[in-house]
This record gives structure tokens, sequence and C-alpha cells, in this order.
């Protein structure tokens, strides 16, 4: 970890937050999460390639395990529940927006390494904490900006404006596992990044569940 890496995650980090926000102003439509999403992940592995930075690679992968097997919790927040919409007429995979596994792999990265920056300067469990309810604050703002710039929306359930508390108490509980989590991916060689990824992407699926029968 050294301090162009962690401005690169902020900046980046930011200029996705004001797309985001340009895109609701604006309806973009979903053409535009496809641009940012496909542009982040382009940029991101560039990076990690050019630059050889091993814990940037470790966190892709670790993200990108986990963001195919979060397919699950999709398919749960649409067909089983049926509370989450995407816009008809996208590429799809399974239930989900054919982005979205790049989606969360961009978003678990930018989190793993707050996380890990946290953990070693705070101690594990003040990250837990901090991640946990950043995650969990954060989620109603960015559910408002993807309604209203038309990439997806919730029905059906309990919500505060735009965002399901379901969904709220899913992340703070899946940030939760990231801490420990990231500090195995980091300790580890490369191809092992898979394993704590497939435990987060089955632990998102498990956070959908527990939350959605907490505050349904």
């Amino acid at each position: 970890m050294n301090k162009k890496t962690t401005w690169f995650i902020v900046i980046s980090q930011a200029i996705m937050v004001l797309w985001s926000v340009i895109s609701s102003i604006t309806h973009a439509g979903t053409s535009s999460v496809y641009i940012i999403t496909l542009g982040s992940f382009v940029v991101y592995v560039a990076y990690a390639l050019i630059t050889k930075n091993i814990l940037l690679q470790k966190l892709l992968l670790f993200g990108f395990v986990a963001g195919v097997l979060e397919l699950f919790a999709d398919h749960y927040s649409v067909s089983v529940i049926n509370t989450l919409i995407y816009p008809t007429g996208e590429s799809m995979i399974w239930t989900s927006p054919s982005y979205m596994p790049i989606s969360w792999t961009i978003a678990l990265t930018q989190l793993g390494y707050y996380a890990l920056l946290l953990t070693r300067w705070k101690g594990i469990w003040v990250a837990v904490v901090v991640i946990s309810l950043s995650g969990g604050l954060y989620i109603p703002l960015y559910e408002h900006l993807a309604k209203n710039a038309n990439w997806w929306y919730y029905e059906n359930c309990s919500m505060i404006y735009s965002a399901p508390y379901y969904i709220i108490t899913c992340e703070a509980l899946l940030s939760a596992a990231l801490p420990f989590l990231i500090q195995w991916t980091q300790s580890k060689k490369l191809v092992f990044a898979v394993i704590p990824g497939a435990i987060q992407g089955l632990w998102i699926l498990l956070s959908a569940i527990i939350a959605y029968n907490i505050a349904p």
C-alpha cells in the first residue's frame, strides 16, 4: 500500500460518484452505467498491471469472484422476493445486467482497500465498525441516484426514500466481512484470492436473506 495507490482509489471513486450524480440528474439510462463500469474496470486493471501492484491485482481478483457469485443475491432480490427491478431490453446474465459482476468488482476493490487501510491504522475491529457503517449509510444515496438514472429500482418492500431497509442492512452485513477476508487475501499468493472472494460472494447472498427477514 502506498500514497499513489490510495490517491488512485480515492480520485477514481470520486469520479464514479460524480458520474452517478450527473446520470441521476439527466436520467441518463443504462448506457451511462455501462460506460462508467466498464471504463473503470479497464482503468483499474491497467493500473494494477502497469504499476505491478500485486495488492490491487489480488483485490480485483477477489472482487471479480465475489461479483460473479453475487449474481445469486441479485437473483434472490429479482425473482425470489420480487423487489429489484431492472429496465427491460438490457444485456443480461441470468437475472442481472451483464455489467453487474464488474460493478461489484470495482466496489469491493475500493471497499477492500479502505478496509485494509483501516485495519493497519486502527485494528481490525475498528475497520469492521467503520466499513459496516459507511456501507450502510452510503447505500441510501446511491440507490436514490440509481433510480433517477434509470439503472434500477425497488418495490414491494419497506424503504427510506428509494433505498430498501433490507438493502441497507445487507450492505452493512456484507461489509463487515471485508476486513477479515481482505486480510486473508493480501497475505496469500494472487491465485488464492479466489477463495476469500468466493466466501464474500456467498456471504452477500446470505446477508441479503438475513436482511430481508429482519427488515422486509
